[in-house]
């Protein structure tokens, strides 16, 4: 019995309790009662069931306390303020999320008492830049879940406030009154404009919509592709490719640690750590990426060691991090849950599913195979509860994109670069690249024609999900009977 597991489990467990009911700090006082209890029960009696009793009461208490001590309204003094016409100075606090039509800005209120943030919604000009102190004003709204396709309803305000975010303002009017300042604000909004400066090299080598493309593959962000491309997207299952996931950030982290073979170990090993978390922050911080500069950071240092690493305890570790940075991520924030949920299912399922592969005489293939059918089975119950998509073409398509996205992004990071350095030659220098995205474009576009290619399933309740992950496990377990 491996009381790490049980441990980051039971813990996983209180977040989620008091993330969907609000029992207060009585009800986790009771808990924590409750394992003492059992606690001396085990030093008399000595039996093990005590003791995890215990251990679950324990860290399912500490879960749930850590929910219960993140905000879970705007602040008081700022609450008269809602439903209001405001007009309020404070600093840019995120690189503004530049849309089709408008940027979405989060900013910092703050004054002796209290502080706040709001997500203005703003004209594409200005543009405005981390760091940057301005004034927004504005009907103060509070964000409203809102209704998705077969009968569902996103919690809109739970997945802001893991930002912080309480508050809108949908009508934004945004004045600089002065430019960034101090040493964070310069390092973050140098981080930011190196990115931009990429984009725009891309936009220089590539033409749209494989600019968009190659801009979520390295830097996250789907925008550009516009709505009926993004759809294709979503109907073939390649969604995960256009934002930056975990599986873009391990790739990253690959490519910088082979790229500093020629300096000693350990300076190539802390110089790439360094390199992951200047790429996760400059693209946003994502929690799927958050949860891949985790793991690959782990990774590293038991290199750097020569420690033995167990990528299934690394993701654990990672998640038990996030959650204790931030506990809205466990069931407010769907990328985080499918990162964590896909990792799963690679690091367990893959050596279960390979063996039956053996006619494929490909090894890059078989792979391929695995590992993607692994992802989107341990994916399906939550991704189906969330959004209803079953894609039907979504294994065969992700096979057909996966094995390439590696030499995609790394032709497409050169494409970058020549329209930075050379933008007179950017396009033939990203011919290369190109040629891949417009495949990957190709196959997503192809793939969605295919006649019931998705479908739809009407909401059902979350119960369904709990006995589905149960009969995977269970499965598990008869296909590998000394699993934990």
């Amino acid at each position: 019995m491996d009381y790490f597991y049980i441990s980051i489990g039971a813990f996983a467990l209180g977040v989620a309790a008091r993330s969907l009911v609000a029992f207060g700090w009585p009800s986790v006082g009771f808990a924590l009662l409750l394992a003492c209890v059992f606690f001396l029960a085990w030093l008399v009696r000595r039996e093990k069931l005590f003791a995890v009793v215990a251990l679950v009461l324990i860290c399912a208490g500490l879960g749930a306390a850590r929910m219960e001590l993140a905000p879970h309204a705007i602040p008081t003094p700022f609450a008269p303020l809602l439903n209001t016409n405001v007009s309020l100075t404070g600093t840019v606090v995120a690189d503004p999320d530049v849309r089709d039509t408008n940027q979405h800005v989060t900013i910092l209120i703050a004054t002796s008492s209290a502080s706040t943030k709001i997500l203005a919604y703003a004209p594409l000009y200005p543009s405005f830049a981390y760091g940057e102190k301005v004034s927004v004003s504005g009907t103060l709204e509070s964000p409203e879940p809102f209704a998705t396709d077969g009968g569902r309803t996103f919690a809109y305000d739970s997945y802001l406030a893991k930002d912080g975010i309480f508050s809108v303002i949908t009508r934004a009017h945004i004045e600089e009154i002065a430019p960034p300042s101090g040493p964070e604000a310069r390092v973050l909004d140098a981080l930011y404009g190196a990115k931009h400066a990429f984009v725009g090299g891309l936009d220089a080598a590539l033409p749209e919509p494989t600019a968009s493309l190659a801009e979520g593959l390295l830097a996250g962000g789907k925008q550009g592709l516009g709505d009926a491309l993004i759809a294709a997207f979503t109907v073939a299952g390649l969604l995960q490719i256009v934002v930056l996931s975990g599986y873009n950030v391990t790739i990253v982290a690959e490519g910088v640690l082979k790229s500093l073979r020629f300096i000693p170990r350990k300076f190539a090993y802390a110089l790439a750590a360094a390199s992951i978390i200047a790429f996760i922050v400059a693209a946003g911080s994502g929690s799927s990426a958050v949860r891949a500069g985790i793991m690959a950071c782990l990774a590293l240092y038991a290199r750097a060691g020569g420690r033995t690493y167990s990528a299934l305890r690394a993701l654990l570790a990672a998640l038990f991090l996030m959650l204790l940075w931030n506990p809205y991520y466990l069931v407010f924030d769907p990328g985080f849950e499918l990162s964590a949920l896909a990792t799963l299912g690679l690091i367990i399922g893959t050596p279960l599913i390979e063996p039956y592969l053996v006619r494929v005489k490909s090894p890059q293939l078989r792979e391929a195979i695995a590992t993607t059918t692994a992802a989107q089975i341990a994916v399906l119950p939550i991704l189906l509860y969330q959004t209803g998509n079953l894609s039907i073409v979504s294994i065969p398509a992700n096979i057909a994109v996966m094995p390439i996205v590696p030499l995609t992004m790394a032709l497409s990071f050169i494409a970058g670069l020549a329209g930075i350095v050379v933008p007179p030659v950017a396009p033939a220098l990203g011919l290369p690249a190109f040629i891949l995205l417009s495949y990957i474009i190709a196959v997503a576009h192809y793939a969605a024609l295919i006649p019931f290619a998705q479908v739809v399933l009407p909401a059902f309740p979350f119960i369904a999900v709990v006995i589905l992950y149960l009969s995977l496990w269970w499965a598990y377990r008869k296909l590998h009977p000394r699993a934990v």
